[in-house]
């Protein structure tokens, strides 16, 4: 029952779509007709489009001005602004990897060092990498509690 429905109002509906087709056009059609020829009249002239270009590039100049005397401000204030922090972070970063070279080159050279030739000391630099604290060297001369100097190079602080 549904499908002979739809058969009796289709055509309907394209007797309607002839009728319009047939009658002169309304004041609707013609003002959208009208509007969509200026429209693409104004889109394709070159004055409007510096026009736009003009009017886009203004709020975007002064976001960036802005952005500029914020920074300013709180560079005069002794405050970190996001490029310092970004900055910080970087360095942060280069430092994190050079300390991991270094730490790995470490580990390659105290493997290379014959086992006999510096236990202690490679026993230190494990310990030191280990704890993040680096061996302390002899001290050649201590100060006693008055004042006088100790040459005793055996002594650590």
């Amino acid at each position: 029952m549904s499908k002979h429905k739809y058969k009796e109002e289709k055509p309907r509906e394209e007797k309607l779509k002839d009728k319009r087709k047939d009658s002169a056009p309304t004041i609707f059609e013609n003002v959208v007709e009208q509007a969509t020829e200026r429209w693409e009249q104004l889109v394709h002239n070159p004055q409007f489009a510096a026009a736009l270009a003009t009017a886009l590039e203004q709020p975007m100049n002064l976001a960036n001005r802005v952005q500029e005397l914020v920074g300013a401000s709180l560079r005069t204030m002794n405050i970190l602004t996001r490029d310092d922090y970004k900055k910080l972070s970087r360095q942060l970063d280069e430092i994190a990897g050079q300390l991991e070279h270094l730490s790995e080159r470490l580990e390659e050279i105290s493997e290379r060092l014959p086992a006999a030739a510096a236990p202690t000391a490679a026993a230190a630099g494990r310990r030191a990498a280990s704890s993040g604290t680096t061996p302390r060297k002899a001290s050649r001369s201590r100060k006693k509690a008055d004042g006088t100097a100790d040459s005793d190079s055996d002594t650590t602080t």
